[in-house]
């Protein structure tokens, strides 16, 4: 089986370590593709496919925090559609088609967290769900790992790592090595890709939660 990311951070949002870091310890990591989704932005992973050495395909990323909830849209490729934050899901979902992305409900029923919830229920807005998230409480997954058995969505898993130390915890598995980013892009649509449910270790939540104080440390000094 082959191990892809489709839900990391970066320093270009909210994460810890530079794009090109992540991209060398994924390729470390033996990852085939990479997808960095910071919010509202495409630079992540703009930077992330200039790093690239070839050993890694880049998925270019953004996390998008609609007028719903968050939603990870993945493309072939950077594009632009204006303002990100707050767009409405339908809107997202033109531009998805427009441009061959992909949507997929990120931790939809995480609590405290910007998720779309019962949105997923709307036919033809997104074409997976992720069901397994592991940077919540574990029990927030089971609503979404429903939902996706119930109505035959494909179902994703993403690390939502924020540090290097979370990256490739909750992988996607598919059966053969991508030859592109469309190849990934389709395997998902089509839900030939199958999910990993996993948690970090202990290194990983320590460098996590050491970084979550870091950043409000910082935003409370700037005030």
């Amino acid at each position: 089986m082959y191990r892809v990311e489709i839900h990391v951070h970066t320093t270009a949002s909210d994460g810890r370590d530079e794009p090109g870091i992540v991209v060398r310890a994924a390729a470390r990591l033996g990852l085939k593709a990479l997808a960095i989704t910071d919010h509202n932005t495409f630079k992540g992973s703009i930077i992330a496919s200039r790093e690239s050495n070839g050993d890694i395909l880049i998925i270019y990323g953004n996390e998008v925090r609609s007028s719903r909830g968050d939603v990870l849209l993945l493309c072939p490729a950077p594009i632009q559609a204006g303002v990100w934050r707050g767009m409405d899901p339908w809107r997202l979902r033109e531009v998805a088609d427009e441009w061959g992305c992909i949507l997929v409900a990120a931790h939809p029923y995480h609590v405290g967290r910007s998720s779309v919830g019962g949105l997923m229920r709307e036919p033809g807005l997104f074409d997976a769900v992720e069901v397994w998230n592991p940077r919540s409480v574990p029990v927030f997954n089971i609503p979404a790992m429903i939902h996706a058995r119930r109505l035959g969505s494909p179902a994703t898993s993403g690390s939502d790592a924020h540090v290097i130390e979370e990256l490739g915890t909750a992988p996607i598995l598919m059966e053969w090595a991508p030859s592109s980013v469309d190849d990934v892009l389709d395997a998902i649509r089509r839900g030939r890709v199958r999910p990993t449910y996993r948690l970090p270790g202990p290194r990983a939540y320590i460098a996590a939660a050491s970084w979550a104080i870091r950043r409000r440390l910082k935003r409370f000094l700037e005030q």
